[in-house]
């Protein structure tokens, strides 16, 4: 099933690739990845606002309520994306992006929800557009929708450039029953992410985005 959005005018063709980021809100630049990201506010999690009044589930202590995320400036800028999403040239304008974005061109990956999940199945749709236009890239979505996501895809194809991890509920629990999932573990030896041996950073690893990886395994932090 292709998904159709309305696409821009032709003077919004005319835009810089620095106008057409501030349209969605802006994407977001780690030292840790070797690609861009995008993310929504956290507190606007359906499953994870819930997870977090849960003592010893993985969003209890979540890193996207603390720390720079909390800044003001950023925490406006997520607030923007959460409104952007809704617009209807919203597609449009990220697969311009990722067409421009040299980083995510030259890595070829991308990286969804850096905080925040889907909104709704809808949401699920405008993504899986924008992974349809850009085949030239794998898109890594973790996610703890489950419902959701289960639902959507058992009516329409998910892309092959498409990397989905369900995220299980609880540190050190099991992984949930899907094609691609995550964990969190206590435990340094179980954890297949190796990145707090390189200074949190993924280096050369791109487990995430491995199709060919049932599970990844982070350490709990």
């Amino acid at each position: 099933m292709a998904h159709n959005y309305t696409m821009k005018s032709k003077s919004e063709k005319a835009m810089t690739l620095k106008e057409t980021e501030a349209l969605v809100g802006g994407l977001s630049e780690t030292t840790k990845m070797p690609t861009l990201s995008y993310g929504l506010p956290a507190k606007w999690c359906r499953t994870g606002g819930k997870l977090r009044k849960v003592p010893g589930s993985v969003c209890s202590k979540c890193y996207a309520c603390k720390n720079a995320y909390v800044w003001p400036v950023v925490k406006n800028a997520y607030r923007a994306r959460l409104t952007e999403i809704t617009e209807p040239t919203w597609v449009a304008n990220m697969i311009t992006l990722m067409k421009g974005k040299k980083k995510i061109q030259s890595s070829g990956l991308f990286r969804w929800h850096d905080s925040g999940d889907f909104q709704g199945e809808w949401h699920i749709a405008k993504v899986m557009a924008v992974a349809e236009a850009t085949p030239e890239i794998t898109h890594w979505i973790p996610t703890k929708e489950k419902a959701m996501v289960k639902r959507y895809f058992r009516m329409n194809p998910k892309p092959a450039n498409v990397v989905i991890r369900l995220s299980a509920a609880m540190i050190d629990g099991k992984a949930p029953e899907f094609e691609h999932t995550s964990t969190v573990t206590t435990d340094p030896a179980k954890a297949t992410c190796r990145s707090f041996e390189n200074k949190g950073k993924c280096g050369t690893c791109r487990k995430c985005w491995d199709v060919n990886v049932k599970n990844v395994a982070y350490l709990a932090h």
